[in-house]
């Protein structure tokens, strides 16, 4: 297991978009994530076990092949703002978005998700 107590916040959440979702290294959310995480959507709140993580991220890596680029990575000792670009394997799938993570003990415990938009920031 890789320790993540040396890691500050930023430096997970960076893991977390460009390990587990670029390179679809999804076993690493036993490591960076809390079981459960809390995803708090627009009108709804899911918590997913390490399992159920797992799952969605290695079904979503098989099908998208996502790439996450930063626009803006920021943030404190515990809030990350991740503002990205996302593309993948369809080279017309072209996704943007805002995220906030919160990290507790060197593990994501919370991300809250704006609404996905089609296109890329600032084009």
């Amino acid at each position: 297991m890789i320790e993540t107590g040396t890691k500050t916040a930023l430096e997970i959440v960076d893991i977390y978009l460009k390990k587990i979702w670029n390179e679809g290294q999804a076993d690493l959310v036993r490591t960076y994530c809390a079981d459960p995480i809390t995803r708090h959507d627009l009108n709804s709140v899911t918590r997913l076990t390490h399992d159920e993580q797992i799952a969605r991220i290695s079904s979503q890596y098989q099908e998208l092949v996502p790439f996450f680029t930063d626009v803006v990575l920021a943030g404190d000792d515990t809030h990350i703002t991740s503002v990205w670009n996302v593309t993948g394997k369809d080279p017309d799938w072209r996704l943007c978005g805002i995220e906030v993570f919160k990290v507790v003990d060197g593990r994501i415990t919370d991300v809250w998700n704006s609404t996905y938009m089609k296109g890329h920031w600032g084009e």
